[in-house]
């Protein structure tokens, strides 16, 4: 009996196991034969797409594989990446897309496709983010993927040329610091030899029998994107007053075939932009942003500005010991990559300046390999204040010529640096300091201040040469940003105009207290100690004890006095007074002192900021107020202020700050000259030399050399001992050097002439 229960079992099972492997069978073949018919047709195959997402594998893979791409790409990265699994599912993240890219559009390009679409924030800075898209596909081929990387590539992009993605999970981790030498100095003589006397032959790719030179493109009026013939260099022509709107499809293939801009030449109705053909593997030094590019076209403004607003009247030093303060950006940059991007590198500017000790939260930046001096910049000065620019004052250099203008970058390295003593006072700290840091931050090979390089370059000739942008830019400044803070400006004015004798001495005698034990009573010991080795006198304890208490006493008679003078100030202000100088101090950019009434205003917000700086804003909550209170209102009233794939952080944190500002100034303004003899200053070198001739680079371990710290070159750019100064005139037409020119040096000498691997299509 109990033979017979499972043979009735068993007919059932094995008729089901029949038919699922018929239909299996059926299903299978009848894939292929859609295969067959496909390949036929020359048609694209898709794969069955009846299964669910979540029995893939890439729904069970795919919050792991982008965890490890953004812990590999932690700082801005835009790309397409690619992850195929076992079972055909795949995984396709796209990082940073534009603010003109519709996620709606990847509806229509995966159509025919089971797919699901999220996206993820990626955190950068203390509040600001970028959104990544996260695809899952069920099945695809080959095929499929790369044709739908294409399609992605054309919205993404505004091109389908060369549509690259990267393959997931990534084996590399982005590169910051290059080994390779990237500090390009090329000399206005050298592009004039190579590009209008000896004529650099260029091609196009879509004919490459015909050849062009500069002179000719200038001639013809050629536009587009052309390759030397020899490879080198990469040509981007184009029109000046050039709408880019026109010539959006040359953006993606420069910023693809050519990995430096190195300079520039123009002639009356034509810019012709000159690339080093690239070298570098993408996870180097990535395309440059079309949608930056476009942005940059369509600025109008002369100048440019970026800062760490530590200085502003409620900035500074929290309870918990922390900074913070506003981020500044001009209005065109808040929540681009290139506003993101200004405020990484002025914080780099500080934090290495300062030997690494400032630590900014939620910016793990790598660190490099050595300082750019012998201790932290503010110890080694022991200033009370010190403010670190980057700025473009010498940055790019330019001759008119009567046959064209020739414009070529200082150094492609970085910026140049400048340190003042205060913002108020923008005075040197000295040459030779911001020489020797100049010369650090162009030879370290960091491919963030590279890209700033670049951008700043084509901001600068956009302008020069009248070239715009009147599409769509989607962009997103906050507009209620600049005087957020007059709320709890005016808040704090009220405390401070209410105050009662009493509450002004308590406060005095607390604040005074604590700053005496913070760091005033080590100073006055040390004091102690110099005078008596100086005197040979032996201090007595009561002699040190009522030093002590003197200081103290001194301490809470000055902010005590201070406070009174303030408050008498505040109650005797008009209310439209109280309201301008509540304004003042919350956003000090927003007024120009123009007028009388100003002017008394700029006074009053001096007074103010001399009591808070006095007082110690982390003493301000024996007035009830703690400034993390204030960061926190002004971060969430800015919570939703941000681009459709872009937020720039609208404060930063810092863990260990001083009395610190810093800051990008960009000015379109171009350095001309009439001669291109000698006409490089502050570490820019000469004739074409690739070093600067400032402070000497210390030597390290690793890939540079032991006694010298040179950093390995490409073979198109030995360094070079300082040669003699450059001459020439204007009138070039004789081939006999004057006997102080240096011999130019050949362009294979400085942009290798070997074969790309992937040139052009």
């Amino acid at each position: 009996m109990k033979s017979k229960k499972i043979y009735y079992i068993f007919i059932p099972l094995f008729i089901l196991t029949v038919l699922a492997i018929v239909i299996f069978s059926n299903e299978k073949a009848m894939e292929t034969v859609r295969k067959q018919t496909a390949q036929i047709l020359k048609t694209e195959f898709i794969p069955n797409q009846n299964r669910n997402i979540e029995n893939c594998e890439v729904f069970t893979q795919k919050d792991s594989i982008y965890e490890d791409f953004r812990s590999k790409y932690r700082f801005q990265f835009q790309t397409i990446g690619v992850a195929a699994f076992s079972d055909s599912s795949r995984l396709i993240v796209i990082s940073e897309p534009p603010p003109y890219f519709e996620i709606d559009s990847i509806k229509s390009i995966l159509s025919k496709f089971t797919h699901a679409v999220e996206t993820k924030n990626h955190r950068f800075g203390y509040d600001g983010f970028v959104t990544d898209i996260l695809i899952s596909m069920v099945n695809a081929t080959d095929e499929n993927v790369q044709n739908i990387v294409r399609k992605l590539s054309e919205a993404l992009y505004l091109s389908d040329y060369k549509p690259i993605s990267i393959t997931l999970p990534v084996e590399e981790k982005r590169i910051y610091f290059s080994e390779e030498n990237l500090d390009y100095q090329i000399s206005l003589y050298e592009f004039h030899e190579w590009f209008l006397k000896n004529d650099e032959s260029f091609i196009q790719l879509q004919d490459t029998n015909t050849t062009y030179t500069v002179s000719s493109i200038f001639e013809n009026k050629h536009t587009g994107v052309f390759f030397s013939e020899m490879p080198g260099f990469v040509a981007w022509a184009l029109p000046k007053k050039a709408d880019m709107a026109d010539h959006i499809r040359d953006i993606r293939q420069f910023t693809l075939d050519a990995d430096l801009i190195l300079g520039a030449l123009a002639d009356t109705s034509m810019l012709v932009i000159i690339g080093r053909e690239r070298e570098t593997p993408l996870h180097e030094l990535p395309p440059l942003y079309v949608e930056t590019i476009l942005l940059l076209a369509s600025i109008t403004e002369k100048e440019l500005s970026q800062s760490l607003d530590i200085n502003d009247f409620l900035a500074g030093k929290m309870k918990n010991g922390r900074d913070w303060c506003p981020t500044y950006l001009s209005k065109e940059l808040e929540h681009t990559e290139f506003g993101n991007l200004m405020t990484l590198t002025d914080i780099l500017l500080k934090d290495w300046s300062e030997s690494g000790t400032i630590q900014e939260y939620n910016f793990r930046y790598p660190k490099p390999k050595y300082y750019p001096f012998r201790r932290p910049l503010f110890r080694l000065l022991g200033l009370n204040e010190l403010v670190y620019n980057w700025n473009t004052a010498n940055a790019m250099y330019a001759i008119d010529l009567p046959e064209a203008t020739i414009y070529t970058l200082n150094r492609t390295g970085s910026l140049p640096v400048s340190y003042f003593n205060s913002q108020e006072r923008a005075q040197s700290i000295g040459r030779q300091y911001e020489r020797q840091a100049y010369n650090y931050f162009a030879n370290l090979g960091n491919t963030d201040l590279i890209r700033v390089v670049q951008y700043t370059a084509l901001y600068q000739l956009f302008i020069d040469n009248e070239i715009t942008y009147s599409g769509e830019l989607h962009n997103a400044p906050p507009k209620n940003k600049p005087y957020l803070l007059v709320t709890p400006t005016k808040n704090l004015l009220n405390v401070f105009k209410d105050l009662k004798d009493e509450q002004i001495t308590f406060v005095s005698d607390s604040a005074s207290k604590r700053m005496f034990a913070l760091y005033q009573k080590d100073k006055v010991m040390e004091q102690i100690r110099d005078n008596e080795a100086q005197y040979n006198y032996k201090y007595e304890e009561q002699e040190i004890e009522r030093i002590m208490t003197r200081v103290k006493g001194d301490n809470k008679t000055r902010l005590t006095g201070e406070f009174k003078s303030v408050r008498s100030m505040l109650q005797n202000l008009s209310e439209e007074q109280f309201n301008n100088l509540a304004r003042q101090l919350a956003y000090p950019r927003g007024q120009r002192v123009n007028d009388q009434a100003t002017y008394q205003t700029y006074l009053r917000a001096r007074q103010l900021n001399k009591l808070m700086h006095s007082l110690g804003k982390n003493n301000l909550d024996l007035l009830g107020l703690d400034l993390n209170n204030v960061k926190n209102y002004f971060v969430n009233n800015l919570s939703h202020s941000s681009a459709k794939y872009l937020k720039t952080p609208s404060v930063i944190v810092t863990f260990n700050d001083m009395v610190t500002t810093g800051g990008h100034n960009l000015s379109s303004k171009i350095s001309r000259v009439n001669s291109m003899q000698n006409y490089k200053r502050d570490g820019g070198g000469g004739g074409g030399v690739r070093y600067a001739e400032s402070g000497e680079r210390p030597a390290v371990s690793g890939e540079r050399n032991a006694d010298s710290g040179e950093r390995k070159t490409t073979s198109g750019g030995q360094p070079q001992a300082a040669k003699p100064k450059t001459t020439t005139s204007t009138n070039t037409a004789s081939n006999q050097k004057p006997a102080n020119q240096p011999t130019i040096r050949p362009r294979t000498e400085v942009v290798a002439g070997g074969a790309r691997p992937q040139r052009g299509l």
